[in-house]
């Protein structure tokens, strides 16, 4: 097979438990009313638990200058997907109101259940770790900055402290005394088995939650919100990546953290994101379009990007 052919066979696992969970939510398997406590129990113990697991099983991470570089990037990448989000607003002239939840859901890529599987696929399983660190400075991004581009409030810091984060600092706390080896051998096994259940019971999840949305969508008027969410999130992110990469050289001791940025560059918007505008009482439904936009067209753009950062790393 070629290129583009093996990055296909790649991404096709995820979108296929996407299409699982689609299609369970249609049969009324997984019920609506599930949703609120199974999102709970994914992002509270099922993740966490895939942080600690991929972190304590390798055996030669180590705390360097060099661990603290991937959450910058991961913060700098959130901040310039904001920053394309607000001035492609700008242009397409979108009213104040639904601009905020279009700015914090277009600037925002699906870092965590699509990117993982994808990245562990084309990549091996040494990046999971490295993503785990980046994604720390997404979600930092996210709390901090993205909230105040969203309630135009205060930043408020009170997000950052979430599961996933307290599961970084745990799990790099007992690397640093001995990883594994500290924990009794049946309580790692028991991390490892809720850890293996995150990534597939999200998918689910958002594959649900896809169809649900679906179920209730509209185009916006003349289809605004939709194409500036195309253009922002599948077509001027992911290019300002490949410039990046192709003209920044990156260190050698941090080579691979090329391959992160172009798998996360070629991530539709994250769907999580209609969840947390739903919370703060924004606009919800300019929120479904920009996500579902860039779903859609991810489907044809996700697989280009990907062979084209390949080959700009190459």
């Amino acid at each position: 097979m070629d290129g583009l052919s093996l990055i296909i066979v790649s991404i096709l696992p995820p979108f296929l438990i996407l299409g699982l969970g689609a299609f369970a939510r249609k049969v009324n398997w997984l019920r609506a009313e599930a949703d609120s406590s199974l999102s709970m129990v994914t992002i509270q113990i099922l993740y966490p638990c895939f942080i600690v697991y991929h972190i304590l099983g390798t055996e030669r991470l180590e705390v360097t200058y060099f661990s603290f570089l991937p959450p910058l990037f991961g913060f700098v990448s959130i901040l310039v997907g904001f920053g394309l989000a607000w001035t492609v607003s700008r242009l397409f002239k979108i009213e104040p109101k639904a601009a905020k939840s279009f700015r914090f859901c277009s600037g925002i890529f699906n870092y965590g259940f699509i990117a993982i599987p994808v990245a562990n696929s084309i990549f091996g399983s040494d990046i999971i770790v490295r993503i785990i660190l980046f994604n720390l400075g997404v979600e930092i991004a996210i709390w901090t900055v993205g909230i105040l581009i969203l309630t135009q409030k205060k930043i408020r810091f009170s997000g950052i402290v979430n599961p996933p984060v307290i599961a970084v600092i745990i799990a790099f706390c007992l690397q640093s005394v001995g990883g594994v080896r500290v924990i009794p051998i049946f309580l790692f096994d028991v991390i490892q088995m809720l850890g293996q259940c995150s990534i597939p019971i999200g998918l689910l999840l958002i594959g649900g939650s896809f169809y649900q949305l679906m179920q209730n969508f509209k185009f916006s008027s003349h289809y605004k919100t939709e194409v500036a969410a195309v253009i922002t999130r599948n077509l001027l992110f992911p290019l300002c990546v490949m410039l990046f990469i192709k003209f920044i050289p990156m260190p050698v001791e941090m080579e691979w953290m090329n391959q992160i940025l172009v798998i996360q560059a070629a991530m539709p918007a994250g769907i999580f994101a209609i969840v947390i505008v739903g919370s703060y009482s924004e606009d919800k439904e300019t929120a479904m379009r920009s996500i579902m936009s860039t779903m859609v067209t991810g489907v044809l753009t996700l697989p280009l990007w990907i062979v084209i950062g390949l080959r700009v790393i190459n």
